[in-house]
């Protein structure tokens, strides 16, 4: 392609990491047409289909693949001759996608983002909260903070930044006002049985038990809305039970679970500025959100008719 085109393969880069005309014409502040025809354009003089159309968004065709990777090259070294020019004070800009669970992405990361998007106007950060595991080799995602160690994306440059224990909580309201309350277990539905936390309600409240599960679920974040709805008990991250003051931690005698904290990031994305200082960011919120729990004992006490 000639020099003048060269705009045209960046709305291409940006169209696959964003998945949608509109989320690259916000990335761009340009209108959706403009990134309609921009991409019409490349594809004709390219003479290549590089994205087909699915329900769920674009997704790259096998030339289009093979094309990103050359432009994501690209983009990486004309990033690089920009810092090496630039000075240790230009500011951090570009786009970086991060994905993890709902439950970490609206509890952590969401409660500390004003401040690095206030303080770096130019860096623009997607976040995805997804259940499944988005893949970093496949570009879905730069970086991911995942609850296991990691089993796939074995490629990518990984780090273990923490522990999430849980316990168990219910209602204040319920636990309050009950004189024995036999509160049934929320727990994951069946897709989702290897989860810790479903294994040990799995182990703990057998299927004939008083307390049995009447409630399943796929996600964390539902539970918790379970819980303070007055549903029943189940298991939640201490950092977050104990800082809710609408729930009260559970007393029992047996070992309950935990889940390590992974920090993915892409082998070839790591020495950019960018993904130095989101990965500092989410680092400095994780470790934030695992040390400020507080006041649990005091309102395990107060909750002495929710012994388990």
């Amino acid at each position: 392609m000639q020099g003048k085109n060269w705009d045209d393969l960046r709305f291409l880069l940006a169209v696959s990491r964003s998945k949608t005309i509109a989320g690259t014409a916000r990335y761009l502040r340009v209108n959706e047409s403009t990134v309609s025809r921009r991409l019409a354009n490349a594809e004709d003089r390219l003479r290549a289909r590089v994205f087909d159309k699915t329900p769920s968004g674009l997704v790259l065709t096998e030339a289009g693949r093979a094309l990103i990777r050359h432009l994501e090259l690209a983009d990486r070294e004309i990033e690089a001759g920009e810092q090496e020019i630039s000075g240790s004070n230009e500011r951090v800009a570009g786009n970086v996608r991060v994905t993890s669970v709902p439950m970490i992405v609206n509890h952590v990361l969401v409660s500390s983002l004003t401040r690095i998007v206030g303080e770096h106007p130019r860096l623009h950060i997607e976040l995805i909260a997804d259940s499944t595991d988005l893949s970093l080799m496949q570009r879905e995602a730069d970086i991911a903070v995942r609850l296991a160690r990691p089993r796939s994306d074995m490629r990518a440059i990984s780090q273990r930044i923490g522990s999430l224990k849980y316990a168990v909580y219910a209602a204040r309201e319920i636990c309050a006002d009950a004189n024995d309350p036999r509160l049934p277990w929320i727990t994951y539905e069946s897709r989702m049985s290897e989860l810790p936390q479903a294994g040990w309600i799995a182990a703990n409240a057998p299927s004939d038990a008083a307390d049995a599960p009447r409630v399943f679920v796929n996600d964390a974040e539902t539970i918790l809305q379970c819980l303070k709805n007055g549903i029943g008990k189940s298991l939640v991250p201490v950092a977050l039970g104990d800082r809710d003051p609408d729930l009260v931690r559970l007393r029992t005698e047996r070992d309950l679970p935990e889940r390590e904290i992974w920090l993915l990031v892409h082998p070839d994305l790591r020495d950019l500025r960018r993904i130095r200082l989101t990965t500092k960011w989410i680092k400095t919120s994780i470790r934030r959100f695992l040390g400020n729990t507080h006041g649990a004992a005091a309102r395990e006490s107060r909750a002495g008719g929710c012994r388990q």
